[in-house]
Protein backbone atom coordinates (compact mmCIF):
# COMPACT_ATOMS: atom_id res chain seq x y z
CA UNK A 1 0.00 0.00 0.00
CA UNK A 2 1.03 3.48 -1.35
CA UNK A 3 2.36 5.29 1.86
CA UNK A 4 0.34 8.78 2.63
CA UNK A 5 0.51 11.24 0.93
CA UNK A 6 2.04 13.71 2.67
CA UNK A 7 2.65 16.46 0.60
CA UNK A 8 0.98 20.25 1.15
CA UNK A 9 0.80 23.80 0.05
CA UNK A 10 0.68 26.15 2.36
CA UNK A 11 -2.10 28.05 3.64
CA UNK A 12 -1.13 31.40 2.07
CA UNK A 13 -1.45 29.59 -1.44
CA UNK A 14 -5.23 28.42 -0.19
CA UNK A 15 -5.96 31.90 0.99
CA UNK A 16 -4.93 33.60 -2.16
CA UNK A 17 -6.93 31.81 -4.23
CA UNK A 18 -10.32 32.63 -2.92
CA UNK A 19 -8.86 36.24 -2.47
CA UNK A 20 -8.23 36.66 -6.31
CA UNK A 21 -11.71 34.60 -6.91
CA UNK A 22 -13.19 37.14 -5.00
CA UNK A 23 -11.23 40.63 -6.61
CA UNK A 24 -12.67 39.26 -9.87
CA UNK A 25 -16.07 39.12 -8.74
CA UNK A 26 -16.86 35.25 -8.93
CA UNK A 27 -18.34 33.58 -6.27
CA UNK A 28 -16.87 30.99 -3.66
CA UNK A 29 -19.12 27.72 -3.89
CA UNK A 30 -20.49 26.96 -0.19
CA UNK A 31 -18.35 23.54 -1.08
CA UNK A 32 -15.19 25.67 -1.20
CA UNK A 33 -15.87 27.78 2.00
CA UNK A 34 -16.44 24.77 3.77
CA UNK A 35 -13.14 23.70 2.90
CA UNK A 36 -11.58 26.78 3.86
CA UNK A 37 -13.04 27.12 7.32
CA UNK A 38 -11.88 23.53 7.96
CA UNK A 39 -8.31 24.45 7.07
CA UNK A 40 -8.31 28.13 8.53
CA UNK A 41 -5.62 27.11 11.42
CA UNK A 42 -3.18 25.27 9.28
CA UNK A 43 0.36 26.31 8.47
CA UNK A 44 0.50 23.61 5.85
CA UNK A 45 -2.81 22.19 3.67
CA UNK A 46 -2.80 18.43 2.66
CA UNK A 47 -3.01 18.34 -0.88
CA UNK A 48 -6.10 16.08 -0.86
CA UNK A 49 -7.99 18.93 0.76
CA UNK A 50 -6.43 21.41 -1.70
CA UNK A 51 -7.33 19.35 -4.64
CA UNK A 52 -11.17 19.14 -3.25
CA UNK A 53 -10.41 23.02 -3.38
CA UNK A 54 -9.94 22.72 -6.97
CA UNK A 55 -12.44 20.29 -7.84
CA UNK A 56 -15.25 22.65 -5.92
CA UNK A 57 -13.52 25.89 -7.97
CA UNK A 58 -13.71 23.63 -11.56
CA UNK A 59 -16.97 23.05 -10.95
CA UNK A 60 -18.46 26.03 -9.83
CA UNK A 61 -17.35 27.97 -13.04
CA UNK A 62 -16.81 26.93 -16.58
CA UNK A 63 -14.79 29.90 -17.68
CA UNK A 64 -11.57 28.42 -19.70
CA UNK A 65 -9.57 31.66 -18.79
CA UNK A 66 -10.41 30.44 -15.55
CA UNK A 67 -6.60 29.59 -14.55
CA UNK A 68 -5.31 32.28 -16.42
CA UNK A 69 -7.35 35.14 -14.62
CA UNK A 70 -6.76 33.15 -11.06
CA UNK A 71 -2.95 33.55 -11.62
CA UNK A 72 -3.25 37.01 -12.92
CA UNK A 73 -4.98 38.20 -9.23
CA UNK A 74 -2.42 36.39 -7.45
CA UNK A 75 0.22 39.02 -5.74
CA UNK A 76 3.29 37.96 -4.30
CA UNK A 77 3.54 39.47 -1.10
CA UNK A 78 0.00 37.14 -0.76
CA UNK A 79 2.39 34.03 -0.53
CA UNK A 80 4.10 34.92 2.44
CA UNK A 81 7.65 34.20 2.93
CA UNK A 82 8.29 32.91 -0.54
CA UNK A 83 7.13 35.84 -1.74
CA UNK A 84 9.05 38.54 -0.01
CA UNK A 85 12.48 36.17 -0.79
CA UNK A 86 11.53 36.43 -4.88
CA UNK A 87 11.10 40.04 -4.49
CA UNK A 88 13.72 41.26 -2.47
CA UNK A 89 16.49 39.20 -4.97
CA UNK A 90 19.18 41.66 -7.05
CA UNK A 91 17.80 40.61 -10.42
CA UNK A 92 15.43 38.47 -11.90
CA UNK A 93 17.89 35.63 -12.30
CA UNK A 94 18.38 35.43 -9.12
CA UNK A 95 14.43 35.35 -8.06
CA UNK A 96 13.99 32.46 -10.37
CA UNK A 97 16.46 30.86 -8.52
CA UNK A 98 15.35 31.28 -5.11
CA UNK A 99 12.37 29.94 -6.94
CA UNK A 100 13.59 26.67 -7.75
CA UNK A 101 15.06 25.94 -4.14
CA UNK A 102 12.32 27.34 -2.63
CA UNK A 103 9.27 26.86 -4.43
CA UNK A 104 7.94 23.64 -2.02
CA UNK A 105 7.21 25.87 0.49
CA UNK A 106 4.59 27.26 -1.31
CA UNK A 107 3.53 24.21 -2.51
CA UNK A 108 5.09 20.64 -3.36
CA UNK A 109 2.52 19.69 -6.37
CA UNK A 110 4.91 20.32 -8.84
CA UNK A 111 8.55 21.24 -9.41
CA UNK A 112 10.39 24.03 -11.42
CA UNK A 113 13.65 23.79 -13.91
CA UNK A 114 15.20 26.21 -15.90
CA UNK A 115 15.98 24.66 -19.16
CA UNK A 116 18.76 27.19 -21.20
CA UNK A 117 18.69 26.90 -25.03
CA UNK A 118 20.45 29.08 -27.73
CA UNK A 119 18.13 32.06 -27.95
CA UNK A 120 15.87 31.61 -24.85
CA UNK A 121 15.63 30.25 -21.08
CA UNK A 122 12.38 28.55 -20.07
CA UNK A 123 11.35 28.20 -16.93
CA UNK A 124 9.13 25.46 -16.80
CA UNK A 125 6.75 23.99 -14.73
CA UNK A 126 6.26 20.01 -14.61
CA UNK A 127 2.88 19.08 -12.63
CA UNK A 128 2.79 15.94 -10.62
CA UNK A 129 -0.61 15.75 -10.43
CA UNK A 130 -3.55 14.80 -12.73
CA UNK A 131 -6.53 16.43 -10.70
CA UNK A 132 -7.74 19.73 -12.42
CA UNK A 133 -4.11 19.87 -14.25
CA UNK A 134 -4.53 22.36 -16.93
CA UNK A 135 -6.54 24.56 -14.47
CA UNK A 136 -3.73 24.12 -12.05
CA UNK A 137 -0.76 24.81 -14.13
CA UNK A 138 -1.93 27.87 -15.76
CA UNK A 139 -2.58 29.44 -12.56
CA UNK A 140 0.87 29.11 -11.62
CA UNK A 141 2.13 29.72 -14.31
CA UNK A 142 -0.09 33.24 -15.11
CA UNK A 143 1.35 33.64 -11.23
CA UNK A 144 4.71 33.66 -12.11
CA UNK A 145 4.13 35.60 -15.83
CA UNK A 146 2.69 38.34 -13.22
CA UNK A 147 4.60 38.93 -10.77
CA UNK A 148 7.75 38.82 -12.97
CA UNK A 149 6.08 41.88 -14.68
CA UNK A 150 5.36 43.55 -11.18
CA UNK A 151 8.89 42.57 -9.64
CA UNK A 152 10.37 44.38 -12.70
CA UNK A 153 8.36 47.80 -12.89
CA UNK A 154 6.28 46.25 -15.18
CA UNK A 155 8.40 46.79 -18.31
CA UNK A 156 9.64 43.48 -19.49
CA UNK A 157 7.65 41.37 -22.51
CA UNK A 158 8.36 37.79 -22.15
CA UNK A 159 8.85 35.95 -25.39
CA UNK A 160 6.21 33.37 -25.30
CA UNK A 161 3.99 31.38 -22.63
CA UNK A 162 4.22 27.84 -23.55
CA UNK A 163 1.22 25.27 -22.89
CA UNK A 164 1.56 21.39 -22.95
CA UNK A 165 -2.17 21.55 -23.74
CA UNK A 166 -4.12 20.45 -26.73
CA UNK A 167 -5.08 23.96 -28.26
CA UNK A 168 -8.28 25.48 -27.57
CA UNK A 169 -10.68 26.94 -30.49
CA UNK A 170 -9.23 29.60 -32.40
CA UNK A 171 -11.85 32.30 -30.39
CA UNK A 172 -10.85 31.40 -26.92
CA UNK A 173 -6.94 31.54 -28.22
CA UNK A 174 -7.34 34.65 -28.98
CA UNK A 175 -8.61 35.06 -25.50
CA UNK A 176 -5.78 33.99 -23.63
CA UNK A 177 -3.32 36.17 -25.87
CA UNK A 178 -5.81 39.23 -25.27
CA UNK A 179 -5.97 38.53 -21.47
CA UNK A 180 -1.98 38.01 -21.01
CA UNK A 181 -0.70 40.34 -23.45
CA UNK A 182 2.17 37.78 -24.34
CA UNK A 183 2.11 34.91 -27.23
CA UNK A 184 0.62 31.76 -26.33
CA UNK A 185 1.55 28.28 -27.64
CA UNK A 186 -0.23 25.28 -27.09
CA UNK A 187 0.84 21.56 -28.00
CA UNK A 188 3.88 22.49 -26.44
CA UNK A 189 6.28 19.60 -25.19
CA UNK A 190 6.51 21.28 -21.66
CA UNK A 191 4.36 24.37 -19.91
CA UNK A 192 6.80 27.03 -19.79
CA UNK A 193 7.23 30.51 -19.78
CA UNK A 194 10.33 31.30 -22.21
CA UNK A 195 12.42 34.40 -21.59
CA UNK A 196 15.41 35.47 -23.25
CA UNK A 197 18.50 35.12 -22.22
CA UNK A 198 18.79 39.36 -21.12
CA UNK A 199 15.68 39.14 -19.15
CA UNK A 200 17.88 37.10 -16.45
CA UNK A 201 19.73 40.25 -15.59
CA UNK A 202 16.88 42.65 -15.54
CA UNK A 203 17.14 44.19 -11.63
CA UNK A 204 14.02 43.30 -9.61
CA UNK A 205 12.30 46.75 -8.00
CA UNK A 206 11.87 45.84 -4.56
CA UNK A 207 15.71 44.51 -4.32
CA UNK A 208 16.95 44.68 -0.86
CA UNK A 209 19.88 43.08 0.39
CA UNK A 210 19.41 43.41 3.55
CA UNK A 211 16.19 41.98 3.62
CA UNK A 212 16.75 39.18 1.72
CA UNK A 213 19.63 38.11 3.96
CA UNK A 214 17.05 37.93 7.13
CA UNK A 215 14.35 35.71 5.64
CA UNK A 216 16.89 33.21 3.89
CA UNK A 217 17.65 31.61 7.07
CA UNK A 218 14.03 31.13 8.13
CA UNK A 219 13.38 29.55 4.23
CA UNK A 220 16.40 27.18 4.93
CA UNK A 221 15.05 26.30 8.38
CA UNK A 222 11.53 25.54 6.56
CA UNK A 223 12.67 23.52 4.27
CA UNK A 224 14.87 21.37 5.84
CA UNK A 225 11.71 20.62 8.44
CA UNK A 226 9.67 20.11 5.06
CA UNK A 227 12.22 17.84 3.37
CA UNK A 228 12.00 15.57 6.61
CA UNK A 229 10.30 12.45 5.35
CA UNK A 230 10.41 8.85 5.22
CA UNK A 231 12.85 7.41 2.44
CA UNK A 232 9.47 5.66 0.96
CA UNK A 233 7.71 8.98 0.99
CA UNK A 234 10.77 10.67 -0.85
CA UNK A 235 10.52 7.80 -3.37
CA UNK A 236 6.73 8.17 -3.78
CA UNK A 237 7.08 11.83 -4.19
CA UNK A 238 9.97 11.33 -7.42
CA UNK A 239 7.66 8.68 -9.06
CA UNK A 240 5.29 10.83 -8.57
CA UNK A 241 6.89 13.80 -10.51
CA UNK A 242 8.03 11.27 -13.00
CA UNK A 243 6.34 7.81 -12.64
CA UNK A 244 8.47 6.70 -15.91
CA UNK A 245 11.76 6.70 -13.92
CA UNK A 246 13.55 3.50 -13.09
CA UNK A 247 14.73 2.16 -9.71
CA UNK A 248 18.60 2.73 -10.73
CA UNK A 249 17.21 6.61 -11.60
CA UNK A 250 15.66 7.10 -8.54
CA UNK A 251 18.09 5.92 -6.57
CA UNK A 252 20.70 8.48 -8.29
CA UNK A 253 18.55 11.30 -7.66
CA UNK A 254 18.51 10.31 -3.85
CA UNK A 255 22.31 9.97 -4.16
CA UNK A 256 22.26 6.51 -3.36
CA UNK A 257 23.10 2.94 -4.75
CA UNK A 258 19.98 0.98 -5.60
CA UNK A 259 20.83 -1.98 -2.96
CA UNK A 260 21.00 0.27 -0.23
CA UNK A 261 17.83 2.47 -2.01
CA UNK A 262 16.40 -1.45 -1.48
CA UNK A 263 17.79 -2.19 2.08
CA UNK A 264 16.33 1.35 3.26
CA UNK A 265 12.83 0.84 2.11
CA UNK A 266 13.02 -2.81 3.65
CA UNK A 267 13.89 -1.18 6.97
CA UNK A 268 10.50 0.65 6.27
CA UNK A 269 8.65 -2.05 5.71
CA UNK A 270 8.20 -1.09 1.79
CA UNK A 271 9.64 -1.98 -1.76
CA UNK A 272 10.54 0.19 -4.55
CA UNK A 273 8.24 -2.15 -6.95
CA UNK A 274 5.01 -1.87 -4.50
CA UNK A 275 5.57 2.13 -4.26
CA UNK A 276 6.26 2.18 -8.36
CA UNK A 277 3.16 -0.15 -9.35
CA UNK A 278 0.74 1.56 -7.06
CA UNK A 279 1.77 5.43 -8.47
CA UNK A 280 1.57 4.04 -11.98
CA UNK A 281 -1.79 2.28 -11.66
CA UNK A 282 -3.30 5.17 -10.51
CA UNK A 283 -1.62 7.46 -13.18
CA UNK A 284 -2.96 4.60 -15.44
CA UNK A 285 -6.54 4.73 -14.13
CA UNK A 286 -6.76 8.25 -14.49
CA UNK A 287 -5.48 8.63 -17.78
CA UNK A 288 -7.63 5.62 -19.07
CA UNK A 289 -10.94 7.02 -17.85
CA UNK A 290 -10.17 10.82 -18.85
CA UNK A 291 -9.81 9.14 -22.36
CA UNK A 292 -6.83 12.11 -23.26
CA UNK A 293 -4.19 9.67 -24.05
CA UNK A 294 -4.52 5.95 -25.78
CA UNK A 295 -1.99 2.94 -24.80
CA UNK A 296 0.89 3.70 -26.21
CA UNK A 297 0.79 7.01 -24.99
CA UNK A 298 -0.05 5.92 -21.47
CA UNK A 299 2.90 2.82 -21.66
CA UNK A 300 5.29 5.54 -23.10
CA UNK A 301 4.86 8.08 -19.88
CA UNK A 302 4.90 5.25 -17.43
CA UNK A 303 8.44 3.95 -18.54
CA UNK A 304 7.30 0.51 -20.28
CA UNK A 305 9.01 -0.56 -23.54
CA UNK A 306 5.40 -1.01 -25.38
CA UNK A 307 1.98 -1.35 -25.28
CA UNK A 308 2.27 -5.27 -24.71
CA UNK A 309 4.17 -4.82 -21.22
CA UNK A 310 1.89 -1.83 -20.07
CA UNK A 311 -1.35 -4.27 -20.57
CA UNK A 312 0.46 -7.30 -18.55
CA UNK A 313 1.21 -5.03 -16.12
CA UNK A 314 -2.49 -3.36 -15.85
CA UNK A 315 -3.60 -6.76 -15.54
CA UNK A 316 -1.59 -7.59 -13.34
CA UNK A 317 -2.63 -4.56 -10.90
CA UNK A 318 -6.73 -4.16 -11.94
CA UNK A 319 -7.75 -8.27 -13.46
CA UNK A 320 -8.87 -6.34 -16.70
CA UNK A 321 -7.36 -5.02 -19.43
CA UNK A 322 -6.67 -1.50 -20.10
CA UNK A 323 -9.85 -1.24 -22.66
CA UNK A 324 -11.63 -3.03 -20.28
CA UNK A 325 -11.54 -0.38 -17.61
CA UNK A 326 -11.75 2.43 -20.07
CA UNK A 327 -14.84 1.16 -20.97
CA UNK A 328 -15.69 -0.10 -17.22
CA UNK A 329 -15.35 3.59 -15.75
CA UNK A 330 -17.65 5.46 -18.54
Amino acid sequence: MLPRDSRSVTLNYSRALASALHSMGKELPPSALEILTDIDQQERVPMERQEQLWKCLADCHSDPLLGVRLGRAIQASQLGLVGYLLMTQKNLGEAIDQLLQYHPLVGEGGQFELRRGGQHVDLCYLPNYVCCAQLRVETVLSACLTQIRDMTGGQMRVHSLQLAYPAPSLAVQQQYQAELQVPVQFGAAVSAIRLRPEHLGAPLVAADNQVMNRLQPEADALLKSLNNKSLQLRVAHLLQQEPQLTREQVASRLCMSPRHLGRRLTEENASFREIQDEIRSQYACQWLTEGSRNNAEIAAALGYCDESAFGKAFRRWKGMSPKAWRISSR
